[in-house]
């Protein structure tokens, strides 16, 4: 049985550091999807304890997100960040979160009473306002 992910990621190069951009792709929000989810961006940040890999920055780009029944689905969101804090201090520059949606907004306070960034964290509204952030 194939499961689908929440999430599409696009790897991209720019002033020498490694853009991860996890797209929200509009699949409805299932346990199973957001547990597959889960295990991709779990290989996101084990590659990130290749050698050759120094600077990165992560962009969610999470527009029409809704809200899942099952809260604990962040938490382990969360925890998966967690597991692997060394690494994010050592080579993730910063985050942004893209997202002009007002239910995001309180997802986004759920994530961040059990994640506490240990890189800059930013909210953007729009691409023309995260590409200036990429760019700065």
């Amino acid at each position: 049985m194939f499961i689908e992910s929440l999430l599409d990621i696009e790897k991209i190069i720019s002033q020498n550091r490694i853009i991860f951009k996890f797209v929200y792709n509009g699949n409805r929000l299932t346990d199973l999807k957001m547990l597959k989810t889960i295990d991709l961006m779990k290989g996101v940040l084990k590659s990130l304890y290749e050698h050759e890999i120094k600077n990165v920055c992560f962009v969610f780009v999470v527009d029409s997100l809704d809200m899942p029944a099952n809260i604990n689905m962040f938490k382990e969101f969360a925890n998966m960040f967690h597991s692997h804090v060394d690494i994010i201090e050592k080579k993730l520059d910063f985050t942004i979160i893209q997202s002009n949606n007002g239910i995001f907004k309180m997802f986004f306070s759920i994530l961040k009473m059990y994640y506490q960034p240990v890189k800059p964290l930013y909210m953007s509204e729009s691409n023309e306002s995260t590409e200036r952030c990429l760019m700065s």
